[in-house]
């Protein structure tokens, strides 16, 4: 297959290896499967955003104050009206949208005088009809009520005392006259003019005495004080709502700023581009922070071990002889320790004996017995794999001799490097063996650490077969390998090897 990416056609020459048998011959750029998981990263991103800014908001809308309101409506009709009484021409006359403007100007006088800190009002009309509303937003239903209902009986009871004042002041008039017409005498012949005048005010009187009567009915209200109930949905909600969105958006936007600026290689394509020979597929190795020096104690799961099963081919010669191969890592974090531990166990599910050689930093951490190993010692895991611990700083006729031994055990070796980060010479150790690869940790690795550890690599007197990019993806199962300390490794045998006892 043919790289679309220009820069892979040169991976021969910066390498300065070759693709074993069965291999391809430059980096499958064209079938690259993307970046480091975005579709996942943002997803993850845009959760936890979400998560932390909807929590935040609906706290925020929980703990402000809930406001109540209330109302009340009532028609608004001239005091003739209300009382069907002969009041003056002045008041009867009256244009109903400059008497409903005036009552409006009144209301609003009388909202000024109450106005409080408790509870806010405010007076409107309602459409073109005559027609006014008070409401009132308070912290409670009560407040909010008793704000409208003092306005309103306030309101009213100056609508009483005018046209009960109007009504009096008319009475007093009328009686005032009749009792003028009784002391002219006659006021009970009909037929004269004095007569007639005393039986219209009589009349007048009657109307007046009816209409004072219907005093207290001067403000017909349609609606009385209630509350009102919430409209929509719960301030909380909207609140928790509104701010997962925000966080969301706030965090995805953070999460692209920072991976415009910082110096992690996302891409790996980035290498392919530079000529160098990228080797697929990736191996799954874990979360960063679990990454470390140490070689794990479980077995791959399924999926780890498929990838690193269409990788040895283009790592070893199995079946062609004993080789060895060194897995350098660009930085600690890079999970070189996980695809030597994946390639071993790939090896050695074929049936192929395999060595892992590593070091005593790697491999002498707590054992889950809480013993610990003395240097030179072989651990056997399965029948056809074994892992020997060296030194941390193995000289050259220790490392000589390991891997010759094994080797000479028929076995394929497995050398876990030191990251090249460590201060490591790659030269050092390349020398002892036939082939190296070096590890990069996509979302970890910076591509000029990835570079460097390329160039580093590629001037030992091992040839660099390519690149190994590892993903965070988990790679280890539930079972544990440790081999049981009643089984020590000289005394375990494999079906295609003799015993070998250590010789380091």
């Amino acid at each position: 297959m043919t790289s679309s990416t220009t820069g892979a056609t040169s991976t021969r020459s910066v390498t300065q290896g070759h693709q074993p048998d069965g291999a391809q011959e430059v980096s499958r750029a064209d079938t690259w499967p993307g970046p480091a998981a975005p579709l996942v990263w943002l997803a993850t991103l845009a959760l936890v955003g979400a998560v932390l800014g909807g929590l935040i908001g609906a706290l925020v809308g929980a703990a402000g104050d809930e406001e109540a309101t209330a109302s009340a409506t009532f028609e608004v009709v001239t005091d003739a009206r209300a009382l069907n009484s002969p009041l003056a021409t002045s008041t009867t006359n009256v244009d109903t949208d400059t008497f409903v403007e005036g009552q409006l100007q009144a209301l609003e006088s009388l909202r000024e005088a109450r106005e409080d800190d408790e509870a806010s009002l405010t007076v409107s009309q309602v459409g073109s009809a005559d027609v006014l509303r008070i409401s009132a937003t308070a912290p409670t239903a009560d407040q909010a009520t008793a704000a409208v209902s003092g306005l309103l009986d306030a309101y009213v009871t100056a609508r009483q005392e005018a046209a009960g004042a109007s009504v009096t002041a008319a009475l007093a008039a009328v009686q005032q006259r009749l009792d003028a017409l009784a002391v002219l005498g006659g006021t009970d012949e009909a037929g004269t003019p004095v007569g007639q005048e005393v039986q219209r005010l009589l009349s007048q009187q009657s109307e007046l005495q009816a209409a004072a009567t219907r005093v207290p009915g001067i403000v017909p209200v349609l609606r009385g004080t209630t509350a009102d109930e919430p409209a929509g949905a719960p301030s909380w909600l909207l609140s928790g709502l509104v701010g997962a969105v925000l966080g969301a958006v706030l965090l995805l936007a953070a999460g692209a700023v920072w991976r415009a600026t910082t110096s992690r290689m996302f891409d790996a394509r980035l290498l392919v581009a530079a000529g160098v020979t990228v080797l697929l597929p990736r191996l799954p190795a874990g979360r960063v922070r679990g990454r470390g020096r140490q070689v794990p104690t479980r077995a791959p799961n399924a999926r780890a071990l498929s990838a690193a099963r269409l990788l040895v081919p283009q790592v070893t010669e199995v079946g062609r002889g004993a080789g060895s191969l060194a897995v350098f890592g660009a930085d600690e974090r890079a999970g070189a320790s996980e695809v030597v531990w994946e390639l071993a166990w790939a090896i050695a599910s074929s049936g192929a004996p395999v060595a892992l050689l590593t070091t005593a930093s790697a491999a002498h951490a707590e054992r889950p017995d809480g013993q610990r190993r003395a240097d030179g010692t072989e651990r056997v895991v399965t029948s056809a794999l074994s892992v020997v611990e060296l030194p941390a700083q193995p000289d050259d006729d220790v490392l000589a001799a390991a891997v010759a031994q094994q080797r000479a055990a028929g076995r394929q070796v497995l050398l876990h490097a030191p990251a090249l980060t460590t201060g490591v010479r790659a030269h050092d150790l390349a020398r002892h063996v036939d082939r190296a690869v070096v590890v990069v940790g996509e979302g970890v690795s910076s591509l000029e650490g990835a570079l460097a550890a390329v160039r580093d690599v590629s001037g030992s007197t091992a040839p660099l077969l390519g690149v190994v990019v590892t993903t965070t993806s988990g790679h280890l199962g539930r079972a544990q390998v440790d081999a049981p300390a009643s089984h020590p490794a000289e005394e375990t045998t494999s079906p295609r090897q003799e015993t070998i006892p250590s010789e380091v």
